[in-house]
């Protein structure tokens, strides 16, 4: 059996130390031994319902132990993942089924959403159960011929949003997961003493990346939380020396308030998964936390490439074995970012040549892959990231394109023009504002209604301004 990155990372921890704590949920604790042993009773378990190898298995759920637990089952097998968002529902679950081969699916039932799924057409339903102590379901399907296979080294398939809200999903070996990690256990400084912390989801790259890779390249600590910052953060930052936490620039604003207002300090490193927000209260942090926000850049098809603290005239040092070369300019001012890195993985579709995540096709840019970002350089080494000009931006640490927001939101039957903008608030938090045109005497609550029940809620706009004639 050809097993994967993740169960070799585990069984190699467990080799080397086993049995002190790494993995804190609000369900469980687990050591890298346990997290091991649980696995291969869950491995055994989806190899009597008939998951083996190649086959490819979405997993919806929120920030759970179970999560890893699978993640490593599943590379026991030879198996490849795909975490889902379950925030929206099952939508986001059914559309990938709808584009990809899906041999399971492993989800957590979410209040009455508990019964049957209805999968598209071509899929065959081969048994239904309970995964054992949980209230985890698997369904196991027969996938639809005309679907094409992933590629027999596929270990992970994560979504992202292209320009014009085209979604791809990128395809990731182990070398691509083992390059990631190490960059951000680097970037991070995970060594033996610290524990990394998020409360986002681990659907997307940017809090997937620095948080599970990261925390698998190195002998850190993973805190896994889902809810507001101050809850899940203050419990842990007090008894903890080297506690670093991802999250958004909105969460840690929200808790250093809440510690201002109390009169206390915490002692942590934030990290923000995002290289283009204006920080204007970076003091206000630092004093709540004794440490300067990190921004981390991350490329969501290539992974982690450098980290920067936020103080005038430090430039990104990128890690070993990734080269960062100035590009054309950018309307967003400075040149593009192109990088040249084995961290860079596929996409289903392949992206278009020219845009983010496309190879550069000039002789000179052999080798070189188009960021999107633009940046600013002194000499060879990159000093600053300034922005994008293709429309897709990063809300609350996800990828979000406004032209998909415009297109939603012109299904509603009295919009006739829409144009959103990503906006920043006094803090630096990124916001998406929508002006509109529509017809008769059309209300902003039904606006903003129309919003709400058509885009996922990190992409509702916070701010709606009709344009009159």
């Amino acid at each position: 059996m050809a097993q994967g990155h993740f169960h070799a990372l585990v069984r190699a921890a467990v080799e080397r130390s086993g049995t002190p704590r790494s993995v804190y949920s609000q369900d469980t604790t687990l050591s890298r031994r346990g997290l091991l042993t649980r696995a291969q009773r869950r491995a055994r378990e989806l190899a009597g319902m008939g998951v083996g190898a190649g086959d490819l298995v979405a997993l919806s759920m929120g920030n759970v132990a179970e999560f890893l637990i699978l993640l490593v089952a599943l590379s026991e097998l030879g198996a490849a993942a795909m975490p889902v968002d379950p925030a929206n529902g099952d939508g986001t679950l059914l559309a990938a089924t709808g584009r990809l081969p899906v041999r399971a699916v492993v989800r957590r039932p979410r209040g009455q959403e508990n019964g049957a799924l209805d999968y598209p057409a071509g899929y065959e339903v081969r048994s239904r159960k309970r995964l054992a102590s949980s209230l985890l379901t698997v369904d196991v399907l027969q996938p639809p011929e005309s679907l094409t296979p992933l590629p027999a080294d596929v270990e992970l398939v994560m979504e992202a949003r292209g320009k014009g809200g085209v979604l791809r999903d990128t395809t990731r070996t182990a070398e691509h997961l083992r390059a990631v990690g190490r960059a951000a256990a680097s970037a991070l400084a995970l060594d033996a003493g610290a524990k990394i912390l998020c409360a986002q989801p681990f659907t997307v790259p940017r809090f997937f990346d620095p948080v599970v890779l990261g925390w698998l390249e190195s002998e850190a600590q993973l805190v896994m939380a889902e809810g507001p910052a101050l809850e899940s953060v203050v419990p842990i930052a007090r008894t903890t020396d080297h506690l670093v936490v991802v999250d958004s620039v909105g969460q840690f604003i929200e808790l250093a308030r809440a510690l201002r207002t109390s009169g206390q300090t915490l002692g942590l490193i934030p990290v923000i998964p995002q290289s283009t927000v204006p920080i204007d209260n970076g003091r206000a942090i630092k004093q709540a936390f004794g440490s300067s926000l990190r921004q981390l850049l991350l490329l969501e098809e290539i992974g982690v490439l450098a980290s920067r603290i936020m103080e005038r005239g430090e430039a990104f040092v990128p890690p070993p074995g990734v080269d960062l070369v100035a590009g054309a300019p950018m309307a967003a001012g400075g040149d593009e970012v192109l990088v040249r890195t084995i961290q860079a993985a596929t996409t289903r579709p392949l992206v278009p040549a020219g845009e983010p995540g496309a190879p550069a096709v000039t002789h000179a840019e052999r080798g070189l892959i188009h960021t999107g970002y633009a940046g600013r350089w002194k000499g060879n080494a990159l000093q600053e990231i300034v922005g994008r000009d293709d429309g897709l931006v990063n809300l609350e640490g996800r990828r979000a394109c406004l032209d998909q927001i415009e297109e939603a939101m012109l299904e509603h039957r009295r919009l006739t023009w829409a144009r959103a903008a990503l906006m920043h608030t006094p803090d630096g938090d990124p916001q998406v504002h929508l002006d509109f045109e529509a017809t008769g005497d059309t209300d902003v609550d039904d606006i903003e209604e129309h919003a709400v029940g058509h885009l996922p809620p990190f992409m509702v706009p916070r701010t709606f301004r009709r344009r009159r004639a």
